[in-house]
């Protein structure tokens, strides 16, 4: 892995620094394209393609515009749009925010079908999937998530280089695989949760890096995903610098 730098380090402290200092009783709305980024790319990483213009409508509730059978595809826009609402005003509320109950009602944000089991743990070992990682078994499920959680605990606050931290916490969440639909969303969306409580920025992993992302799930540690992640947050970093953003 490559050394992290003290000017990456330094950034990171800086922007958790303003954030905290701007913290208020209620977070601050994000900023529009901020949100239409979010939403494009991290679905992207899914295979899940959605428009410029199918996201804006969604949000502005012009679903009206579009044929009826775009619907539903409008209606899983905005249930993400909520998510991360959902997790921005966790995050709000500090490190506390993070927990196991977060994590699973950010899946049933995601996962609303009643057979699609919302926040419940996944009872089989799934063949069919978009994630080829090594995960444990379903009967492993709710001791690896508690070993998971007091890991957090015990090690956050300690981690040098938070953003590391969090490739590791997610690396080993989707070797969990607690859901059976949505679960790189979702665990996607927790990790940010983990990092904005602690007034780091999100990481929003561009859709070209989609095959180096899934990659490092692969590995058997986190190094790689750690330079994913350090990369993506690197360019949230640039860009908030240029607009002065520290709403997040």
């Amino acid at each position: 892995m490559t050394q992290v730098g003290t000017d990456f380090i330094r950034a990171l402290e800086e922007h958790r620094a303003a954030v905290l200092a701007d913290r208020a009783p209620d977070p601050h709305p994000i900023p529009r394209r901020l949100m239409l980024s979010w939403i494009h790319h991290d679905n992207m990483l899914e295979g899940r393609l959605f428009q410029t213009a199918e996201i804006v409508a969604a949000m502005d509730d012009r679903d009206d515009e579009f044929d009826k059978y775009l619907h539903p595809l409008l209606s899983e826009i905005r249930r993400y749009r909520d998510a991360i609402l959902f997790v921005q005003a966790q995050a709000n509320e500090g490190p506390d925010s993070v927990s196991l109950g977060a994590l699973k009602t950010i899946h049933k944000m995601l996962t609303p079908d009643a057979k699609d089991r919302g926040g419940l743990y996944r009872r089989n070992s799934p063949v069919h999937r978009d994630y080829y990682q090594r995960i444990c078994t379903a009967d492993k499920v709710p001791y690896s998530l508690r070993k998971l959680f007091e890991f957090i605990e015990e090690e956050c606050e300690l981690a040098c280089d938070p953003v590391a931290f969090a490739a590791d916490v997610h690396h080993r969440l989707m070797v969990i695989y607690p859901f059976r639909r949505n679960p790189g969303t979702t665990a996607r969306l927790f990790t940010n949760l983990l990092l904005m409580s602690r007034g780091y920025p999100p990481v929003i992993v561009p859709a070209h890096q989609r095959r180096e992302y899934y990659d490092a799930l692969c590995r058997p540690d986190a190094e790689p995903l750690t330079e994913v992640f350090r990369d993506a947050v690197g360019v949230f970093l640039e860009r908030s610098n240029e607009v002065g953003l520290t709403a997040l």
